[in-house]
This record gives C-alpha cells, sequence and structure tokens, in this order.
C-alpha cells in the first residue's frame, strides 16, 4: 500500500503526533483492508522529496529507509523520466511476510522479465521498441564503460603520475553526472571518496600534469571524429560570472551570460562545425590591461599567471586560434563566422587566413553601399581649405534601414532541422559595397534574418558575388553551432561551475569540459537511434525556401516521391536525441560512490535512532521499577 500524502502543517506543535499518527493509521489500515477486502497489506511504502522534507517522521516511527529513486514514474506500461529523485520509506507490517516473501522471477513470461530487470536495474522504459533499439546497436554498460575507458586511455600520456589518472576520471564522470553543482568539493565526495577533496583541488590547480599536450592530443581526435570538408571555424567569446576578485583576470567588465556589466572572467573560443557534429577546439582565458601592471604583480603571482604574459585583445586572440588551426591543417574548413564583436572589426576580417570565408555578425547600423558609388575630390568653392580626400557620390546606407525598405520582400525559408522540427526564418539576402572610413570598400553579401521573435541579425559575407542565395544560407545555420556548444557545455556540463582561481586551473577546467563533451559525441556516433515511428514532416539537408519545402510537405502527406536534392523523407539514422537527454541517460552508467556513503551514514543514524528509541521507554521503566523498589525496601 503506497502513503500518497501525509501532511502537518508548521504551526502544530504537538510532541510524536507524527509517528503516533503514522501508527494508528497503519492500525486501521489493517482492519479497514480486512473488513473491505478480505486481505491484510503486508508492507506500506511512501516516498519523500529530500529538498523538502527530511523523513524524520517516517524514521522515529520505525519505517526502514531504502535508498532513493533514479527520477523515474509510471505512465501506462511504461516509465517517463520527470526528474525528481526522491527517498523510499518502508514499513513492514507481517513479520511473516518478511521471513517468506522470495519472489520467483522465473515464472514470469520473458518480455516481462526483460522489463522487471531493466526496472530493477534502473534503466527506464520509455517505449520498449527503442530500447530494443539501442540494445541492438550495442549500448550496454559494457560497451559504455568501455568507450569511456578508450576515450581516457588517449590522455594518459600527459598525466606523468598514475594516481593522477583516477582524479582525470573522476573529473570527467563528474562534469558529465546530473548532479546540481559541479564543482570540486561535489566531484570529490561522489566519485573519488571522503578525504579527496584536497587532492582533486591540488591535480585541477598545482599538479605537474601536461595540459598543453593533453590539449593538442583532444583537438587531434576531435578533428578525427568531426573534420569534414565544407566545415566551419567560429569564434566566441563566453563570460564567467565571479563573486570574488582573486581569480585571474576577473574585473567588472561586459558579461554576456548576464546581459551586463559584473564581476567576471572572460573567455575567448574557437569552435568547429560539419555536418558530422560540432564542437569546442580551442580557448584563452583574457587578461584586462590592469592585470599586467606593476600593482598588480602580487595577484599575478598568487594566480599563478606565466611571466611572459602580455596584453592580447579578445580580437587578437581569436585570430591567434584561427591561424594556429588552419595552419595546422587541423580541421577541414571553407568557412570561419564571427559576432558582432569580430564582425565590425575590418582589421580582424581583412587579417584571415587566405583561402577563408567569412560570414560576419555586424551591428544595425553598419553602412553599406547598394552600388559602387564614383568617388570623387570635391570641388573647391573657394573658401576655406582646399578639399583634401575624395568622397563617394552618394551617401552610405545603414543596414537596419534596408530591413525596413519594402523594396526587397522577406523570403520565407526553411535553414535546417532542430529537435522540434524544421528551423523557420524569415531572410533578406543582397549583394552590397562595405563602407570603410566613409569610403567604399569590398564587394560583399549582406545577409538581414529574422528571428521568430521579431528580432534582426545582420551579416556580412565575402562568398563570391556570382554565388547562389543557396551558398549564403549555409554558413548561415552552422554560425549557430558555437552558441549550442556553450548551452550544452554550461547548462549540462558545468562549464561555468568551476571553483579554481587559477590561471591554469581555469585551462584545466575547460579542457576537461572539452573532453567530456567529446565523449558525449562519440557515444552519440556509435550509438544512435533510429527513427522507428512515423515522422511527419521532410527531412532538409541543407536550407530551402518555404515554397520548396510546402510542396514536399504535400507530396510527403500525398504519399508521393519527393523530388528535391536537399529535402527528403527523414532518415532512420538520424539522431533525435539531444546531447542533453544523451549526457542524461549516459550518467547512469556511473555510479556514485559518495551516494553509498551517504546512505551508509544515513543507515547509521536511522539504527542509533531506533536503538535510542527503543532504549530511552526500557531506562525510563528500569527507573520507573527500581525508584518503586527502593520506596518499598524503605
Amino acid at each position: 500500500v503506497n502513503n500518497n500524502r501525509f501532511l502537518i502543517l508548521p504551526w502544530v506543535r504537538i510532541r510524536n503526533l507524527a509517528s503516533h499518527v503514522l501508527s494508528e493509521s497503519l492500525k486501521q489500515l489493517r482492519i479497514d483492508w480486512k473488513e473491505w477486502y478480505g486481505v491484510e497489506p503486508c508492507m506500506v511504502e511512501t516516498f519523500v522529496d529530500p529538498e523538502r522534507f527530511a523523513g524524520t517522521c517516517y524514521v522515529a516511527a520505525n519505517w526502514t529507509r531504502l535508498g532513493r529513486t533514479k527520477g523515474y514514474g509510471r505512465q501506462g506500461q511504461g516509465f517517463v523520466f520527470h526528474g525528481r529523485a526522491k527517498d523510499l520509506y518502508v514499513k513492514v507490517m507481517s513479520r511473516r511476510f518478511a521471513s517468506a516473501f522470495h519472489p520467483d522471477t522465473g515464472r514470469i513470461p520473458a518480455n516481462e522479465r526483460e522489463e522487471l530487470m531493466a526496472i530493477l536495474n534502473g534503466t527506464p522504459v520509455y517505449l520498449p521498441e527503442e530500447v530494443d533499439n539501442l540494445r541492438h546497436n550495442g549500448l550496454t554498460a559494457e560497451t559504455v564503460v568501455g568507450t569511456f575507458a578508450d576515450h581516457l586511455e588517449l590522455y594518459r600520456p600527459f598525466l606523468n603520475r598514475k594516481e593522477l589518472m583516477g582524479h582525470f576520471a573522476a573529473m570527467v564522470k563528474g562534469l558529465l553526472s546530473d548532479m546540481k553543482r559541479k564543482s570540486l568539493e561535489p566531484i570529490a565526495h561522489q566519485y573519488e571518496g571522503p578525504g579527496q577533496f584536497r587532492a582533486l583541488v591540488h591535480f585541477m590547480s598545482d599538479s605537474p600534469w601536461d595540459d598543453q599536450g593533453m590539449l593538442e592530443r583532444y583537438q587531434a581526435d576531435f578533428a578525427q571524429l568531426v573534420s569534414a570538408p565544407g566545415g566551419m571555424l567560429t569564434v566566441d567569446g563566453s563570460d564567467f560570472k565571479k563573486n570574488g576578485k582573486m581569480s585571474a583576470g576577473v574585473q567588472r567588465q561586459y558579461c554576456g551570460q548576464r546581459g551586463k556589466v559584473e564581476n567576471c572572467q572572460a573567455g575567448v573560443f574557437l569552435g568547429y562545425a560539419s555536418e558530422k557534429g560540432y564542437g569546442l577546439i580551442d580557448f584563452d582565458l583574457f587578461l584586462p590591461e590592469k592585470w599586467l601592471a606593476d600593482d598588480f604583480a602580487g595577484k599575478r603571482k598568487k594566480c599563478r599567471i606565466p611571466k611572459d604574459a602580455e596584453y592580447v585583445t579578445k580580437n587578437q586572440m581569436a585570430l591567434r586560434q584561427i591561424r594556429r588551426a588552419f595552419d595546422r591543417g587541423l580541421v577541414r574548413a571553407k568557412y570561419v563566422a564571427c559576432d558582432c564583436a569580430f564582425g565590425h572589426d575590418h582589421k580582424f576580417l581583412d587579417a584571415l587566413p587566405e583561402g577563408l570565408t567569412y560570414f560576419a555578425d555586424v551591428h544595425s547600423n553598419q553602412l553599406v553601399f547598394l552600388r559602387r558609388p564614383e568617388v570623387i575630390l570635391p570641388e573647391y568653392r573657394g573658401r576655406g581649405r582646399r578639399p583634401l580626400n575624395p568622397k563617394p557620390g552618394e551617401d552610405p546606407i545603414a543596414v537596419k534601414e534596408l530591413a525596413k525598405s519594402e523594396d526587397l520582400d522577406w523570403t520565407e525559408v526553411v535553414l535546417g532541422m532542430g529537435s522540434e522540427g524544421p528551423f523557420i526564418a524569415h531572410e533578406k539576402c543582397l549583394r552590397v559595397v562595405e563602407s570603410r572610413h566613409g569610403l567604399p570598400g569590398k564587394d560583399v553579401w549582406l545577409y538581414i534574418r529574422k528571428m521568430a521573435n521579431g528580432d534582426l541579425k545582420f551579416s556580412l559575407c565575402n562568398e563570391a558575388m556570382d554565388a547562389p542565395v543557396e551558398a549564403i544560407r549555409t554558413p548561415a545555420i552552422m554560425r549557430w553551432t558555437i552558441e549550442q556548444s556553450f548551452r550544452e557545455c554550461k547548462d549540462v556540463l558545468g562549464m561555468d561551475q568551476y571553483e579554481v582561481r587559477s590561471w591554469g586551473g581555469w585551462r584545466r577546467h575547460m579542457l576537461l569540459t572539452l573532453i567530456t563533451h567529446l565523449f558525449v559525441t562519440k557515444i552519440r556516433h556509435r550509438f544512435g537511434f533510429k527513427v522507428d515511428l512515423p515522422l511527419v514532416v521532410p527531412y532538409v539537408s541543407a536550407p530551402v525556401t518555404m515554397a520548396d519545402y510546402s510542396e514536399a510537405v504535400i507530396k510527403m502527406q500525398n504519399e508521393e516521391k519527393i523530388i528535391h536534392p536537399s529535402i527528403s523523407e527523414f532518415p532512420r539514422e538520424k539522431q533525435l536525441f539531444t546531447f542533453a537527454n544523451w549526457a542524461k541517460l549516459l550518467s547512469h552508467f556511473f555510479p556514485r560512490t559518495g551516494d553509498a556513503f551517504d546512505e551508509f551514514k544515513s543507515n547509521i543514524q536511522h539504527s542509533a535512532a531506533t536503538f535510542n528509541s527503543e532504549s530511552r521507554a526500557k531506562r525510563e521503566a528500569i527507573l520507573v521499577a527500581r525508584g518503586s523498589g527502593e520506596n518499598e525496601r524503605a
């Protein structure tokens, strides 16, 4: 029998009320069930939300805590994940039942027995055919742990000592876990045991392992898996809010994470995307100019910032990262993309490696010419200084004005497929001449996109002027993969939850986050869900107009063949399970030792509480009996 609800309002203050009510309820429960159903219940259970309640009344009433659930609830014939893990308490009402109950799973039909085993092993049963699909693809505890071991083994040569491998594995498992906080203390507690917190701090901050060599090995491993022709390099900044003043490079500056000026650290990251996947491949911590002044020498020493550190702007950092990747031939890239912070910098764009096509976001007040104007020296009018600087024959126009122009129609397009179906947008794409210091510059493409919420995004692209519009749409959709990488690394893997102050500690946390992200990417490549459910829309492999997509939708509905180079029926091997879904699933393959210690501690406390509760009553009885005897002798 499951206890559905038990609540005593907080202003009720009566000693032992909760345990007394539970005891009386169980007595009445046995009487009522015998009267109504002709049987007596053998055991009762209840679930307690540990974030709100401690389960004290159940412990006091001699209920037994069995452990914590995995956050799944029954729905129909299967189970669904709701994420609210609860403590399970039970109380056996019949001692005869406790001694005689021995379930015989051999009598259960094969398919039901497999489902029961899956439930007992903590595996959610969403849809039996999808679970079977994963199992047939080879996704088992052995293959997941084996892939994990192979992944970590690549980095063993850079760890110098054997014991460091344990810290390394604990950190990656901790970042992959579903813990709410993924800083060093909870990771050490859960995956290394009591007393290991300082050792893990030392590993991340001071231990002499080769993080630069490990980064290069990660980049090579990433490139082997994801690099493909037509790929895109993407640079972007990512900021990390900090409360103190002693972390390397921290100062009050604009924090993109909060959308305002905050006390934060700023990082510059290089991402890569292709048809095979996406991720981050390089990073640097931005050091503000004041951190390199003489009065910050003490802070630099405490944060172990390299002595040869020099002031480098974020745009210079990004350019160095692109050149490192390009010069090494690390990945195959056709495009490079950036946001407004980099896109408005002409020196940055001009310094990009030759052969890369840029797709650069710009501000709404960016000036362009609709056609290349004639540049002339203004006529001298007889007064003042003679004109020395030539000027264009017509004024440039801000790109936001072009967005408002009714002379250019919006085109509705499907840019790609997301986790929620077709990614639909409205665009304007036209050839323009960029304005540099008031004079005409290069011939470029202007791409304007209207977001679903009405916001406008403006980008310039130096693709060939005779290229079709489809060639401009391709980098437009690839540009956002770095934002997706940031969301996955921060929201799922705890990229922004570090508690290290040193320059090297920050770099190591970023590196281990990227290594963890790559492991999930490997699993997604190796074990993909095949789509066995009917999907209601066509699939697009490249951006298409809404007119073409609508026609394909109608043909699919009428069961006619779709004839379009970029539109087809949804491929069965296409990945629908999101990164967060995979990370959540994989976290269950790595048990937390900390949970075992917590349960052990809870059981000890429960045993002690039970012992004291029973002994207290017996002690009182002994004292009363002894007092009566002494009174009689007196």
